[in-house]
């Protein structure tokens, strides 16, 4: 069975974000966002989708687009269900040498696994491999600009059912720079979220790569010995590897790397320098699910533990996050509320089926492929 046609269809998702809403900081009320259909011989398709930032990943809506046709002439006539060769193909046509354009990388690679499930019979969780556990904890991410507002928010998300909660606190920093005064403001919403929630919650504090210095990271981080539900995330810029192991030897709670985790031989740099306790992975950040099984698999041998999060995805790609996120042995609550708390496609918004999420809760099924269906008279 080979590949008839690629193709793809633009998305325009709006954040409802707090903290994605105003200019004042980095995140973006509008991003780039595609549909990507793949079709084979027979007629069946699978669906992916291609997201991004233009800060945070560095790619635009124009890239996608003539990335994509490039993968389209290459992929054309192409075994379905050889994934290994489609990455190297893609690799050999763009950016093979050098990191990029992985999120249209990443929504071909969605595409077909689900188009690979669909003729198989099977959900895509069974093609990595199969599924720990259907029914997931959940993960929820915390802009709010005020203590009060993150110490209300906190307790609302912990009421709800989350048992991981994201407290950002690297927004300020960014925003407008480094300093004791703006360090100071991040930490005290971080105060108010460890003061707020429950020990059997779990608080990663993520910074964006905003703190910067190890050693100053390391002395603001010391007043928090006491917090044993309580991880920093990614403080340090995402090639300061040696800046991490540092802190990693050092610190009193767990460190995670988010932005530092984009292909398996970046995870694989991490391991030897023994520079984090868990690692993030976003599947338009690493290129999808290919890749990013293989860095399940390295962090499983080295019992680093490892979360999934939404980038923001729509329904389609929070799905996908489920998939993954069920097959990794040791679970963290899984970030896949995208479509729920951070975008908006309105009334246009052409996807149903897919994740449910309640209660804090997100559960997938074993319908073929990722089990989102696509109402194209909705597609632009």
């Amino acid at each position: 069975m080979n590949i008839k046609s690629v193709e793809w269809h633009q998305l325009y998702p709006k954040s409802i974000k707090e903290g994605w809403t105003e200019d004042e900081y980095v995140w973006p009320s509008e991003f780039p966002a595609l549909l990507i259909k793949i079709t084979a011989e027979d007629g069946t398709y699978g669906v992916g989708e291609a997201s991004t930032q233009v800060w945070y990943l560095g790619e635009t809506r124009e890239q996608l687009t003539s990335v994509l046709a490039l993968y389209a002439q290459a992929l054309s006539g192409r075994r379905v269900f050889d994934i290994a060769g489609a990455h190297a193909t893609m690799e050999s046509v763009y950016s093979g040498g050098m990191p990029g354009s992985r999120g249209a990388r990443s929504g071909v690679d969605m595409a077909l696994y689900d188009l690979i499930g669909k003729l198989k019979g099977l959900p895509v969780y069974e093609l990595l491999g199969g599924a720990f556990r259907t029914s997931l904890e959940m993960l929820t991410n915390l802009y709010f600009k005020t203590p009060a507002e993150m110490a209300d928010g906190c307790k609302q998300f912990v009421d709800e059912g989350f048992r991981g909660l994201k407290i950002k606190v690297g927004d300020v920093m960014l925003a407008k720079g480094w300093s004791r005064a703006n360090f100071e403001a991040e930490l005290a919403k971080l105060d108010a979220a460890v003061e707020s929630a429950p020990n059997d919650v779990y608080l990663d504090a993520d910074a964006n790569q905003g703190w910067r210095s190890p050693k100053w990271t390391l002395t603001m981080l010391q007043r928090y010995a006491g917090a044993t539900n309580l991880s920093i995330e990614q403080p340090l810029p995402y090639d300061d590897i040696a800046g991490a192991s540092f802190l990693r030897q050092n610190l009193s709670i767990p460190l995670i790397l988010d932005e530092s985790v984009w292909s398996p031989e970046a995870t694989m740099r991490l391991i030897r320098a023994e520079a984090c306790d868990r690692v993030v992975i976003k599947l338009n950040r690493v290129g999808g699910f290919y890749p990013a099984s293989q860095i399940v698999a390295l962090c499983n041998a080295a019992n680093i533990g490892v979360s999934v999060d939404t980038n923001p995805y729509t329904l389609l790609g929070d799905t996908a996050c489920c998939h993954l996120s069920a097959t990794i042995p040791v679970h963290y609550p899984v970030d896949c509320e995208g479509h729920l708390s951070f975008i908006t496609l309105g009334e246009n918004d052409p996807f149903v089926s897919g994740v449910k999420c309640s209660a804090g809760m997100a559960t997938i099924d074993d319908s073929p492929g990722l089990g989102v269906v696509v109402e194209w008279s909705k597609i632009p």
